[in-house]
């Protein structure tokens, strides 16, 4: 088991640290961030009097009574968003261990040298403990080294104990959920389902029915308060997720390898494929479908909070002020930024499938078709128009549920052509980021993952951007900075095609470097 263990470490120490640097830093960098721009309480007050709102409430949670201190504020800015990237790093980490190593027939070959299938669970629990107690360490350190007055030990050790507690629920789910489905695809999409969803779901209760909200995980982050009351009792639910690591346990040790609780494929008569492009679709569509409902429900969690949006912002003098025009304008602008965040999110779906690609390469499948006939170019020029697809489904999808979500607030007065424009619009960012996608692969493997931090980036910059005043610097970077922000502005035709023609020149150049590299 010691041996198998310091094996499973070394295969993940590579993304573990690369994942406990940027959730660190990411995390580590705001408090001085807010106390630059908001250095004295009256400044915090100000803002928390602006983020009372049902928008504000939907993206980062309910506010805490009480003062809004920094230490308030931090937790509750960053909480609930960095519990998201804890969550994926969590689902992505377990699943790799788990049922993709199962899928790869690695598992077998393990327990043929005499490995037992308890060192073998063991391994897998213990790098999980491992590196979500690592990423707690790193962010207490960095929070106790502040020194700020309103971030004392009590509220620091909690926050790091949320993190803490919060991945390793999602990391047991995980490996329930791998040993219930019949594969690692099946696995990762609907984890990765239930993770959008339950934030999502925690979005529109919160601010329709704050008392329903206290199902989703996401929820009692927020009733932790945080560098106020300190309400611990808040991390009891979390015992759930060493109940999940017992329940899977359990099935691991009864079923046979290969098999699952759940038979998806049972009873399916089998049937030929006859193309390159429908065997990319099989291997990807349990990512694709989980993901597009996922998108669906989290437009329509997000419209379904634009009415009581348009209440508050009648009933409040402050902010009509600030519309200019009425309240209805200043929904808009909301809906323009919400438009942002879900077209950042969807650029999820094409950098999944983009990163089965690689999959592939690392399994010698690319060499396989290669002697059957099937070039490079058209190999990548399958998954490309896969990519595509699926992001642009996630966006309109996400787009609908917005739209019937918001039917029955008629101050709006959108109708679905301007959702379906801002669809079009955002489309050249999806243009963008599959062809760096593609350009990153071509030059090397490895490189794919450098797609993932500028997302991130991306999303970091119109998630917080204008909450921390960020210069024309840091949204030059991206793509959102150039096309309009639809449906407050017209489209730019001229922007849209410069965007979308920059993402198809790396495409054609990524689809050049493959043919001739090397592969893994």
């Amino acid at each position: 088991m010691r041996h198998y263990f310091r094996l499973t470490l070394k295969d993940t120490r590579f993304r573990m640290f690369w994942w406990i640097f940027g959730i660190a830093s990411l995390t580590l960098m705001m408090p001085p961030a807010f106390q630059e721009l908001y250095p004295t309480q009256a400044d915090r007050d100000v803002l928390k009097t602006t983020m009372e709102n049902p928008a504000i409430i939907a993206m980062t949670g309910p506010i805490q009574e009480g003062d809004y201190t920094l230490g308030v504020m931090f937790s509750h800015e960053m909480a609930v968003f960095m519990a998201v990237v804890v969550g994926l790093f969590n689902v992505m980490v377990a699943n790799s261990l788990s049922r993709r190593k199962e899928d790869d027939g690695l598992l077998e070959v393990v327990l043929s040298r005499n490995i037992t299938r308890s060192g073998i669970f063991a391994s897998q629990v213990l790098v999980g403990i491992l590196m979500n107690a690592i990423l707690a360490l790193v962010l207490f350190g960095g929070l106790q080294s502040f020194g700020y007055e309103s971030m004392e030990t009590a509220g620091n050790f909690l926050y790091v104990a949320q993190t803490f507690a919060f991945g390793l629920f999602f990391y047991g789910l995980t490996l329930l959920m791998a040993q219930m489905l019949p594969s690692a695809d099946w696995t990762f999409g609907t984890m990765l389902s239930v993770l959008l969803l339950g934030y999502a779901y925690r979005a529109a209760t919160d601010v329709a029915a704050p008392v329903l909200s206290v199902v989703s995980p996401y929820n009692w982050i927020s009733r932790l308060s945080m560098y106020s009351d300190n309400e611990a009792v808040w991390l009891v639910p979390f015992i759930l997720g060493p109940v999940f690591l017992f329940a899977a346990w359990l099935l691991f040790r009864n079923r046979d390898l290969g098999d699952s609780v759940i038979r998806l494929e049972a009873g399916r008569r089998s049937r030929n494929i006859r193309s390159h492009l429908r065997l990319a679709f099989t291997l990807s569509r349990a990512l694709i479908i989980s993901w597009l409902a996922g998108m669906l429900l989290i437009g329509a969690s997000y419209g379904s909070i634009l009415g009581d949006l348009e209440t508050f912002i009648a009933d409040n003098d402050m902010f009509l002020q600030m519309a200019g025009m009425g309240g209805g304008s200043l929904t808009i602008q909301f809906i323009g930024t919400l438009m942002v965040i879900v077209t950042t999110i969807g650029l999820v779906a094409p950098l999944m499938v983009m990163g089965k690609l690689l999959k592939e390469e690392r399994r010698t499948h690319v060499e396989y078709l290669g002697t059957l006939n099937i070039s490079r170019v058209r190999i990548m020029g399958d998954y490309l128009i896969l990519s595509l697809s699926a992001g642009f489904l996630s966006m309109f999808l996400a787009n609908v549920g917005m739209y019937a979500a918001s039917l029955g607030v008629e101050e709006i007065g959108l109708t679905f052509g301007d959702y379906v424009s801002s669809v079009l619009n955002y489309f050249p960012a999806v243009l963008l980021f599959t062809g760096l996608s593609a350009f990153l692969i071509g030059l090397h493997p490895r490189l794919h993952a450098l797609v993932w931090l500028y997302l991130l980036y991306n999303f970091f910059v119109s998630y917080l951007g204008q909450l921390l005043g960020l210069d024309d610097m840091y949204k030059i970077l991206t793509p959102f900075h150039y096309l309009n922000e639809t449906p407050s502005e017209a489209v730019d035709l001229r922007a849209c095609l410069a965007v979308g023609g920059v993402g198809l020149v790396l495409m054609s150049i990524g689809l050049i470097l493959f043919r001739k590299r090397d592969l893994a």
